[in-house]
């Protein structure tokens, strides 16, 4: 009940919608009852006393009163659907914008083809119930209501004979309901494992036919869409027992008044007419009460789908702005980044990813980051544009806070590009416009010769309105981080971040993309991750990381002097690249030089 009243709190949004088709509704439902009478009349009068004028009169009534309930039926069913898709509407669009609050975290522990199936299937079945509900629920009980009065005043042992089965049909429809519920969760949570595997499968495909597994990715997916098909028959079997259950019970009150209204017609009690129109309201009460089965069954599929649409809704988000959050003004920004004792912990770990960082990066320096796979370079990245919020110490721009501050205005002023860069289905120049929708073609074309990126634009035939296809697919490598660069250098930040952005293309397309990114990094402050040692001997400032912490701190002539994970790794690139430029590490260190000492805290211990 709390998940159905809920989902009816979408409907109410739009009340005087509802209210109109609930008095066409009813309208309708009038001019139906008023059909017996009149068909009993026609046969009373009309046939049985032979006046043929009074016949004709009541053909010309039925059809007038059949047409109205027509109109009327019209409306109501336009707009109580409107009602039903605004609200499906409401709580889709609820959905989306809630998932694009949630912290990484929650995307961290989350299937997307569960997302996906809560935003699609989950969402429909809820639709669904209230578009078949909104009407069959007042409709029933309208109905049964008028249609006892009328039946009572007609003949009220035989309606009282007629009626009797509905308690039962009642009870039954409400357990039917309640045993339905679990089935359905059933089905949909097995729904969403499907769509996981199905999207996995088809975004890894390239990877599945380079590895010959096509035969086994599809017996894996065929395994969860056997267990889907199970379910549902299980489902399936159990409401068609109970629909059909509730046909027989509704069919017993009708062949009680048939026989007994025959009783009484033969002894002169009633008149024919009034069994036809007895029959005939059996009829119409009949039929919203056999609805009873096709609304249990939407409203059980509805709640059960509830249920997972208000888990993801009810999922707090974490990282927002706070009461009184302030906005950088682009005006006065110059970008000072400054970490100070800071300590991150996954919420699926129980050991630090990053602790007791701290390091300033001046507007128009670059401060590198470097260190072995899970040292925690790209966790100091995701903190400072809060795409996770610190467990201590402070991250602040200018003095100020970041968790002070609000998103729009963080995020505005700090831009990442990273190894898996991510390029949207949409022509190239919206793209590059990602972050600056307003940007004028001319600005969209100069941000794109600064990236290194206009050259192969232009030799598409379609240029900067050319589709890239789905995830950039239609680009290289080196074509997709150039866009993803031009993106970035549009939005003009104040703070850059450069997670190994040439990590994966080769050597030909590093030189032209690092010759961009050097243009993106002028008069910014600049952090750099990279496996690549050559790409970052220019900083201002190599930070070594392991185990979370920051081990060694130095330009790159000072890392070298000295022994450490930085000098062993850079003659180990060396040699592979067939250099001879690196020192032996078995040089014993320079006495005296100037690489800078970390404090003896800042060391990492086994423990990390």
């Amino acid at each position: 009940m709390p998940t159905l009243l809920r989902i009816l709190r979408y409907v109410l949004v739009y009340r005087s919608t509802l209210i109109l088709g609930y008095i066409c509704l009813f309208a309708a439902l009038a001019f139906q009852l008023v059909l017996p009478l009149v068909l009993a009349e026609a046969i009373d009068r009309g046939i049985g006393e032979g006046d043929r004028t009074f016949l004709w009169q009541m053909a010309l009534v039925y059809l007038g009163v059949s047409v109205l309930q027509g109109i009327f039926t019209f409306a109501r069913v336009y707009l109580l659907q409107i009602v039903a898709e605004r609200a499906g509407y409401k709580i889709r669009d609820d959905l989306y914008t809630h998932l694009q609050r949630l912290p990484f975290s929650f995307y961290d522990t989350t299937s997307t083809g569960q997302l996906m199936s809560r935003a699609t299937d989950d969402i429909n079945n809820v639709r669904g119930m209230l578009m078949f509900g909104l009407r069959t629920i007042p409709l029933l009980a309208g109905t049964l209501i008028v249609v006892a009065v009328i039946l009572y005043r007609e003949n009220w042992q035989l309606a009282t004979l007629s009626m009797i089965t509905f308690p039962p049909l009642l009870w039954l429809t409400y357990r039917f309901g309640v045993s339905m519920r679990p089935l359905f969760a059933n089905v949909q949570n097995q729904f969403g494992a499907m769509t996981a595997q199905l999207q996995e499968n088809v975004a890894g495909t390239r990877v599945v036919r380079a590895f010959a597994q096509e035969r086994q990715e599809i017996d894996r997916f065929q395994t969860e869409l056997d267990l889907l098909f199970r379910r549902n028959v299980i489902a399936s079997r159990r409401w068609s027992f109970s629909f059909s259950l509730i046909i027989l019970l509704s069919s017993l009150g009708t062949v009680a008044v048939i026989w007994v209204g025959g009783l009484l017609v033969i002894e002169g009690a009633i008149t024919v007419g009034v069994l036809v129109a007895f029959s005939r309201y059996l009829v119409i009460a009949a039929e919203p009460v056999r609805w009873l089965g096709f609304l249990v069954n939407r409203i059980a599929r509805a709640i059960a789908s509830g249920n997972r649409i208000f888990e993801i809704l009810d999922q707090p988000p974490t990282i927002a702005d706070r009461p009184g959050a302030v906005a950088l003004d682009p005006a006065t920004v110059r970008g000072e980044v400054r970490f100070e004792g800071v300590t991150y912990r996954y919420p699926s770990s129980t050991d630090n990813a990053i602790h007791d960082i701290s390091f300033t990066v001046r507007p128009g320096q670059t401060v590198a980051l470097v260190g072995p796979t899970g040292s925690g370079k790209s966790t100091v990245a995701q903190l400072l544009p809060r795409f996770r919020d610190v467990d201590a110490g402070v991250v602040s721009i200018d003095g100020h806070d970041i968790r002070d501050l609000t998103l729009a205005s963080l995020r505005r002023e700090v831009s990442t590009v990273s190894q898996e860069t991510f390029v949207f289905g949409l022509p190239i120049r919206d793209n590059i416009a990602f972050g600056r929708p307003d940007a004028t073609l001319e600005e969209i074309v100069e941000a794109a010769k600064s990236a290194g990126a206009h050259s192969f634009i232009s030799r598409f035939p379609e240029g900067y309105d050319t589709i890239t296809g789905e995830r950039g697919v239609s680009l290289s490598g080196g074509q997709r981080q150039r866009v993803a660069i031009a993106r970035a250098l549009l939005t003009r930040p104040h703070v850059l971040i450069l997670d190994d952005a040439t990590a994966s293309v080769d050597s030909r397309t590093e030189a032209t993309i690092q010759e961009a990114l050097a243009r993106l990094r002028e008069g910014r402050a600049t952090i750099v991750i990279a496996q690549r040692l050559d790409s970052v001997r220019d900083a201002d400032e190599i930070l070594v990381m392991e185990d979370g912490r920051i081990t060694q701190r130095g330009t790159h002539d000072e890392l070298l002097a000295v022994d450490g994970f930085y000098r062993r790794l850079y003659t180990l690139q060396s040699q592979q690249r067939g250099g001879m430029d690196a020192p032996s590490p078995r040089v014993r260190p320079v006495v005296g030089g100037a690489a800078r000492p970390v404090p003896a805290a800042s060391l990492g211990g086994a423990s990390d």
